[in-house]
């Protein structure tokens, strides 16, 4: 079965690419899961700066295993928790970003509909993590996930 379009398998052709497309099409999947819990936890803890909080802590170990094992396909195991805290840290500069800007929304607009805040919320959101995206990915391409020079999959990529 065929998932990409023909003009996508040819741009798609060295493993490079693919994991850029991997690692665009898991963010993809996690900004409605991250925003949709944090809508969720927004209206029910009346905060979004806790909500946003709250779902950093949620997301933050799944999003790891995610990115190692499917957009990097890194199996080893060793310096997982040296990996673990450098992705922990890329990630709360993203939530922490977001946090304060739902913190400022939520005292902007705390005379606002819930839609209103919501949609504010989210915006500043997808702001946030969008500054912190590109960063996240050099970070975790070029130090957290780095093949070693003499592995198969790091010699395929070089010569891709």
């Amino acid at each position: 079965m065929k998932l990409l379009p023909p003009g996508l398998m040819g741009f798609a052709d060295n493993e490079a690419t693919r994991k850029k497309l991997r690692y665009a099409g898991v963010s993809a999947a996690s900004v409605p899961i991250g925003q949709g819990l944090l809508q969720v936890l927004g209206l029910w803890l009346n905060s979004y700066a806790a909500a946003s909080l709250l779902t950093a802590a949620i997301v933050i170990v799944p999003s790891f295993f995610v990115n190692k094992y499917f957009v990097w396909k890194h199996k080893a195991n060793e310096h997982l928790g040296q990996q673990m805290l450098a992705f922990w840290v890329a990630m709360m500069l993203a939530f922490s970003l977001g946090t304060l800007l739902a913190y400022i929304i939520d005292h902007v607009a705390a005379d606002q509909s819930t839609l209103v805040r919501g949609t504010a919320v989210f915006c500043a959101q997808v702001l946030a993590f969008g500054t912190v995206w590109v960063g996240r990915y050099i970070l975790l391409d070029r130090w957290l996930f780095k093949l070693p020079a003499d592995s198969p999959d790091a010699i395929i990529i070089t010569e891709a």
